[in-house]
């Protein structure tokens, strides 16, 4: 992937901009106006710490370097300055050559010492809620679906953390059951934490990588992305951040980062570049595991798949024992993978229920119980799993109005308010013009790669059976997730009512 004309930057150039922007620092002759916490370089590091330390909180490493605007006084008006700095160093950051796996050019920016909130009962109800919410809004009558609750709120947290007054509110019921963005930021910090893999092994075989970036439009007329929600991205969701043209090169290296980041599994996810966009707020899944115990040759069967429109398709089932999961309207099953950190879970509705009836009914009470069943009544299950491939993509933005949170996309009247966001948000507004959501996931004997792709688009206007062994015969329509074994919570969840 080429970022060809891009200028990347953070707060108009996050990355660290020495005395002479090219060329590297060594001794230092004089002074770096605005380098108020010491490490030779004025960056967004140095503007938070000074407006911190306006407000009463923490100390200036350099104080001497704070005067910008040296008028004598130490006060708004140098943190003016700062900003205009930022702003003006844009023009004069050098066009970056530098392949895919480049550095982050986020690396300027020094983290705060933030602290994540390993998930408790308020954190897990909410974020079924949601993911029960999403399921039951993208389920369409015989079509295949599956969306990444997981993908979609990190996008719009982050987008989140720039909304303010009664679009904030809005968002917070929506994305955390109404807790507060902050609150969020720290439990989805650790959750994103707990999807690394410290110590991939021949017994532990999974990955699950997260990466997340904004991309900025390279014109400060339109939108000027505030230092401070920029420090929160970067410290809560590990966010690249990039000035761009937005013209067809920018298409093209949103696109990249996007199939690179998924490995390659979703190709892209910005079909065109609206006159009007100003940011994209963009997330990137890639989930792959092998099974805890794959499948043997003599385990994968010919069988039949009974569609939702009544047809029968050619399946290759996979036939094994596994853990049992159910209530009275439901016959499941759980099955690990390495490591036993994920699991795919399927839910089968009883006969005579559609798959579409079944996600009517279903509550974030009901599916918690259900992936949870397993720890009160432990039981094996006689289980056939059709190997299957599926690709998923939607506008999701209607789903997300109706969800609640229908300000953050309005323009005009009771217009929605980024103002902590963008700087000149209150005389140039800006607002969600659409969210885009893609999926994909391929199960077979060995185990499942999946990958999930969210962009927030901001505009301007601009063998033997014992008797009693449950069976669960997955030939039919059924509900399937990939969870967190710990919480429960699914990570990707869809319906299948095709193989084809």
């Amino acid at each position: 992937m080429k970022f060809r004309k891009l200028i990347s930057a953070v707060m108009a150039a996050c990355i660290a901009i020495p005395a002479g922007i090219a060329g590297t620092v060594s001794a230092l002759e004089e002074p770096i106006k605005g380098d108020v916490n010491g490490d030779t370089s004025f960056n967004l590091a140095d503007m938070v710490m000074y407006q911190r330390w306006l407000k009463g909180s923490g100390e200036l490493k350099n104080i001497s370097n704070a005067d910008v605007n040296e008028d004598g006084e130490l006060d708004i008006f140098d943190l003016s300055a700062m900003r205009k700095m930022l702003i003006e160093c844009i023009g004069s950051v050098p066009v970056p050559s530098y392949a895919p796996n480049s550095r982050n050019l986020c690396a300027g920016i020094n983290k705060s010492a933030v602290e994540g909130k390993e998930a408790d009962e308020k954190f897990i109800e909410s974020q079924m809620k949601f993911t029960v919410d999403m399921l039951k809004a993208t389920t369409k009558q015989g079509e295949n679906s599956m969306i990444s609750p997981y993908s979609i709120m990190q996008a719009l947290a982050m987008t989140a953390n720039g909304a303010n007054g009664k679009t904030l509110e809005e968002m917070e019921q929506v994305l955390g059951n109404g807790m507060s963005i902050d609150e969020l930021d720290q439990y989805l910090l650790a959750q994103r934490k707990r999807t690394i893999n410290p110590n991939e092994s021949e017994y532990n075989k999974w990955s699950m990588s997260t990466a997340n970036s904004i991309w900025a439009i390279d014109n400060p007329y339109r939108i000027q992305a505030r230092p401070e929600f920029i420090q929160k991205c970067v410290d809560y969701y590990d966010s690249e951040y990039y000035i761009a043209p937005f013209d067809d090169t920018t298409l093209e290296d949103v696109n990249g980062w996007v199939n690179e980041k998924t490995h390659k599994m979703i190709p892209s996810i910005l079909e065109h570049i609206s006159d009007d966009a100003v940011m994209y707020l963009v997330n990137a899944v890639a989930f792959e595991a092998e099974w805890m115990r794959p499948y043997d040759k003599y385990e994968i069967a010919d069988g039949k798949f009974t569609a939702a429109d009544g047809t029968e398709q050619e399946a290759k089932m996979l036939c094994s024992d596994e853990v049992y999961i159910g209530d009275e309207d439901t016959d499941g099953m759980l099955k690990y993978y390495s490591g036993g950190k994920y699991a795919f879970a399927a839910l089968l509705p009883k006969e005579g229920t559609s798959v579409e009836q079944y996600v009517a009914d279903l509550t974030p009470e009901k599916l918690s119980n259900i992936l949870g069943s397993y720890k009160e009544n432990y039981e094996k299950a006689d289980v056939k799993l059709p190997k299957f491939k599926c690709e998923y993509g939607e506008n999701i933005s209607d789903y997300l109005i109706d969800m609640g949170m229908p300000t953050a996309f309005n323009r005009g009247d009771e217009a929605a308010d980024f103002t902590n966001m963008s700087s000149i948000a209150d005389v140039h507004p800006i607002f969600i013009g659409y969210v885009v959501h893609k999926t994909f996931i391929d199960l077979d004997e060995n185990g499942t790669k999946a990958a999930a792709a969210t962009l927030v688009a901001m505009n301007d206007g601009e063998a033997f059976e014992p008797e009693d062994q449950k069976k669960v015969i997955l030939d039919r329509p059924f509900v399937y997730c990939i969870i967190d074994t710990q919480t429960s919570v699914p990570v990707f969840i869809g319906v299948l009512n095709s193989l084809s």
